[in-house]
C-alpha cells in the first residue's frame, strides 16, 4: 500500500480530532467553570472543591478505560458495517459501566465526610467539600451514559453530536453557576452546594440530551434494548481481554494521582489550594490535544483492521511528532501567561506563588505528557496492547513517582513545586518505554478478525 499523503493524513485528523478535542475542552471548562467561581469564596472553599473533583475524578477515569475498549472495537466493526455487533458492544458497555457507577456512588453519597478524610485532616476542607461531594457523586450514572454513547457515536463517525451536547452543558452550567452560587437574579445564595447543583443539573441534561438525540437520529447504538444483549462468547471474551487491563490502567494511574493529591493536602492548605489551581488548566491542556490521541487510535486501528501494518506504523511516528510539536508551542504559552492566569483566583499571596511555580513545572512537562497520551492512549491501546500499557503505567507510577513524591515531601521536606517537578520524571520514563515498544511492532494486531456477530 502506498503512504497516505499529508493532505489525506490531516484532512482525516481534522475530521475526527477537532470535534473530540471540541469536547474535551467543553468538558474540561465545565469543571473549570466551578473552579473559578467558587475561586472567588477563599482558599478553602477552592481546595475543599479541588479535593471533591479528584474524587469525581477516579470514576471518570475508570469509566473512561471503558469507553475505549467499546470505542477500539466499535471502529473496526463500523469499518465492517456489523451494526448488530457494535449495539452489543453499547450493551456491554453499558452494563459493565452501570456496575462500575453504582460502587462508586453509594459510598461517595452516603459517606461524603469518610472520602474527603482520606484525602485531608483539615476539617474545614472537609465540612465545605461535604455537601459538593454528596451532590455531585448523583451525577456518576448520568456521566457513564454520555460516556458510552459518545464512545459508540465517536468510534462510528458521529463526532458532532457529544461536541454540541457538551456545548450545551457547559453554558447551563455556567448560567445556573452564576445564579446559584452568588444568588443573582433572585435566587438563592448557596455557595458550594449551588455549583454542585449546576454540575449535576447540566450532567443529566448532557446524558438526556444525547441519548435522545442519538434515537432520534437513528444513529449507531440507538436500537431496541434487546439488541444490546445477546453478545457472542468470542466477542465478549476479546472485549473482556482487552478491556480489563485499560480499566486497570486508568485505575492504576488515577490511584498514583490520588496519592499525589493526598501528598499535596498533607503538606498544607496553601499547598493543596495551589495544586488545584493548576487542575483545570491542566484538564484544559490536555484537553486541547486530546483529538490527537482519539485520532490515532482511530486512524491506527482502521489500518492495523484492513491489515496495513506499515501504514499503522507510519501514521504511529506522524501522530507523535505532531503532538510534540504543538505541545511544545502550547507549553510555552502557558509559561508565559502562567501569573496572569493565576492572578484569577481570589486566594492568598503564598498560594499564589506556589502556584505560579506549579503551572511553570507543569509547561514544562507538558510535551512529555502529551506523547504519553498519544502513544498509550492512542497508538498501543488500538492494537490491543492494552496488557503491555497496563505493565508500564503501574511500573511508571508506582516504583518512579509515588516513592519520589513520598521522599520529597514527607522525608526531605521540599516545597511543592519541587516535589511536582521530581515525580513528573515518571512521564519520561514512560516515554522511552513506550518509543521502544512501537518501533518493536509487537503491539500490532487485527483485533476483530476472527469475531463473527
Amino acid at each position: 500500500m502506498l503512504k497516505d499523503s499529508k493532505a489525506d493524513f490531516y484532512s482525516k485528523i481534522y475530521t475526527i480530532a477537532i470535534p473530540v478535542t471540541l469536547q474535551s475542552l467543553i468538558m474540561a471548562l465545565l469543571t473549570l467553570t466551578d473552579q473559578l467561581m467558587v475561586g472567588q469564596l477563599g482558599d478553602v472553599a477552592v481546595a475543599s472543591v479541588g479535593i471533591s473533583i479528584k474524587i469525581y475524578g477516579i470514576i471518570t477515569v475508570v469509566l473512561a478505560g471503558l469507553a475505549t475498549g467499546v470505542s477500539i472495537y466499535a471502529a473496526q466493526f463500523w469499518g465492517k458495517k456489523d451494526e448488530k455487533s457494535t449495539a452489543q458492544l453499547l450493551g456491554l458497555g453499558l452494563f459493565f459501566g452501570l456496575g462500575i457507577s453504582i460502587i462508586f456512588t453509594l459510598p461517595v453519597h452516603f459517606f461524603p465526610q469518610f472520602c474527603l478524610g482520606l484525602f485531608t485532616k483539615d476539617q474545614r476542607l472537609i465540612t465545605e467539600g461535604d455537601i459538593f461531594l454528596e451532590v455531585t457523586s448523583l451525577s456518576y450514572i448520568p456521566v457513564m451514559l454520555t460516556m458510552i454513547f459518545s464512545a459508540i457515536l465517536r468510534a462510528t463517525g458521529h463526532v458532532k453530536l457529544p461536541m454540541m451536547t457538551s456545548i450545551v452543558a457547559v453554558c447551563i452550567n455556567i448560567v445556573l453557576n452564576y445564579l446559584l452560587i452568588f444568588g443573582n437574579f433572585g435566587f438563592p445564595e448557596l455557595g458550594i452546594k449551588g455549583a454542585a447543583t449546576s454540575t449535576l443539573i447540566a450532567r443529566l441534561f448532557e446524558c438526556c440530551f444525547i441519548i435522545a438525540a442519538a434515537y432520534k437520529l437513528r444513529l449507531p447504538g440507538a436500537t431496541h434494548i434487546r439488541e444490546w444483549f445477546g453478545a457472542s462468547r468470542p466477542l465478549i471474551g476479546k472485549f473482556l481481554r482487552t478491556t480489563y487491563p485499560i480499566v486497570l490502567t486508568e485505575l492504576i494511574w488515577v490511584l498514583g494521582e490520588t496519592v499525589y493529591a493526598i501528598i499535596y493536602s498533607r503538606m498544607g492548605t496553601a499547598e493543596i489550594t495551589a495544586m488545584t489551581i493548576t487542575y483545570p488548566l491542566q484538564s484544559l491542556s490536555i484537553g486541547l490535544l486530546s483529538g490527537l490521541s482519539s485520532a490515532a487510535g482511530i486512524m491506527i486501528g482502521n489500518k492495523l483492521g484492513a491489515d496495513e501494518q506499515d501504514g499503522a506504523l507510519d501514521f504511529s511516528k506522524r501522530f507523535i511528532k505532531l503532538g510534540i510539536s504543538v505541545s511544545l508551542g502550547i507549553g510555552v504559552l502557558i509559561a508565559l501567561l502562567a501569573p496572569l492566569y493565576v492572578s484569577i483566583f481570589q486566594v492568598s499571596e503564598e498560594a499564589h506563588h506556589m502556584g505560579t511555580r506549579l503551572v511553570w513545572v507543569f509547561a514544562g512537562f507538558l510535551w512529555v505528557k502529551v506523547a504519553n497520551m498519544i502513544l498509550a492512549g492512542g497508538i498501543l491501546n488500538s492494537g490491543g496492547d492494552s496488557k503491555f500499557v497496563f505493565a508500564m503505567e503501574a511500573a511508571a507510577t508506582w516504583l518512579i513517582g509515588v516513592p519520589s513524591g513520598l521522599l520529597m515531601s514527607f522525608v526531605w521536606k521540599q516545597p511543592v513545586f519541587l516535589v511536582y517537578m521530581i515525580l513528573s520524571l515518571e512521564e519520561v520514563v514512560r516515554l522511552s518505554i513506550g518509543l521502544a515498544r512501537i518501533h518493536s511492532k509487537k503491539w500490532m494486531k487485527n483485533l476483530v478478525a476472527e469475531i463473527s456477530a
